[in-house]
């Protein structure tokens, strides 16, 4: 079917008109969110992707040497190239059960929102843009990227675009949840686990004989740190984990935190100040405790002001989205700490597992989502979306 894509409020017309593919959509997304894909073990994932873009047509299909899977589309000019990029990659192991529930009125399993959904649209966009008769002008990458969470630290999709012979134009992040948000900064973010291990008995002084106490003594440490309001900083203790049983004294703990800060000075200036406190720890306590640092992004983004933001909220109002203009890491900061023009888009409505309850998607935004993403798509290749 053909859609006036010029039209000013097309992209209302995208919900109806991408009906006849929902439940291609759907199947797509259960089958690659039964794919397991823990962190460096996406490999079944990436060739789910290839064989999508190999059926759509796609030209320069391949895996590439960190295993991402990368597509594109050749516009009619290619005077642009637009990169739309999901992460492959979820928090679950390979063994984890990844049995997905279709519901009346949402899909449940694990990773469904992170990422499954964002990679099932990737690998659809060439289809739904066959079915809607849109061909762009711009050349359209599609990216899976590999190692993306924890101490994956966007592996993937920093070897792509440090490898890509031709200039990125504009990035589009995609991410299963939530519908409406809208990310095009981040906020600087630095991830760290603290060991402390216990040395044997022989080496051991006074204060050693529990890890967890002498974790507890470097939390205590860490919350005397002085973080200031303006630029926005803070200190997060996120998880431990110590000992085996009550009665016995744990030898090894472990602590994770998280830095973030509006300024990258002051990540650089906190961090010294725990490595000195883990220093300072070991020494005091004749523990062996070590801090190591495994994921790290910069802070920057785009203005409020640039043409890419306001054509996102131009299509998110003719949608009727209400748009939560956050940040949180994702692929993003790779695209701007290159200068190059990006937003994080979400897909649909749902949760990511908690304690009481598991991974869950809605299905009926998703339509609306794939609207959203089709709208700015297009608005970036119309050339809306170019700095003046």
């Amino acid at each position: 079917m053909s859609i006036d894509v010029q039209s000013p409020d097309r992209v209302r017309q995208f919900p109806e008109a991408l009906l006849p593919m929902r439940e291609r959509l759907l199947a797509n997304l259960v089958m690659i969110a039964q794919i397991p894909a823990p962190t460096g073990g996406e490999g079944d994932r990436v060739q789910f992707l290839l064989d999508r873009f190999t059926e759509a047509g796609m030209a320069d299909v391949a895996a590439g040497e960190v295993g991402n899977a990368v597509g594109r589309l050749h516009g009619r000019s290619g005077d642009r190239n637009i990169v739309l990029v999901s992460h492959l990659d979820t928090i679950f192991p390979a063994n984890f059960d990844h049995s997905v529930t279709v519901e009346a009125d949402r899909v449940i399993g694990p990773g469904v929102g992170d990422n499954a959904l964002g990679a099932a649209i990737v690998s659809m966009m060439p289809a739904v843009l066959e079915h809607l008769g849109i061909q762009l002008d711009s050349n359209l990458i599609l990216l899976g990227s590999t190692s993306s969470l924890g101490r994956g630290n966007h592996t993937g999709i920093r070897f792509f675009l440090d490898h890509l012979p031709e200039k990125v134009d504009c990035g589009v992040c995609v991410e299963g949840i939530q519908l409406g948000r809208l990310n095009f900064f981040s906020i600087g973010t630095a991830r760290a686990d603290i060991s402390c291990h216990v040395r044997p008995e022989p080496s051991r002084s006074y204060g050693a004989e529990s890890a967890l106490i002498v974790i507890n003594h470097i939390m205590n440490r860490i919350l005397g740190i002085s973080t200031p309001n303006r630029p926005y900083t803070m200190v997060r203790m996120g998880k431990m984990h110590a000992g085996v049983a009550y009665d016995v004294e744990p030898d090894h703990a472990e602590l994770g935190i998280e830095i973030v800060s509006h300024a990258d000075e002051m990540i650089e200036q906190i961090h010294r100040q725990i490595e000195d406190i883990v220093s300072e720890m070991s020494a005091r306590h004749a523990v062996d405790a070590h801090m190591d640092m495994f994921f790290k992004t910069q802070a920057g983004g785009i203005p409020f002001s640039h043409p890419l933001v306001k054509s996102v909220l131009d299509v998110m109002e003719a949608l009727e989205i209400e748009p939560d203009q956050g940040h949180s890491p994702s692929e993003l900061s790779e695209l701007i700490a290159r200068q190059i023009p990006a937003v994080t888009l979400g897909i649909s409505r749902g949760e990511k597992s908690r304690k009481w309850s598991p991974d869950y998607v809605l299905i009926d935004p998703i339509l609306t989502g794939v609207a959203q993403l089709l709208g700015v798509i297009l608005a970036i290749d119309e050339g809306a979306c170019d700095e003046v």
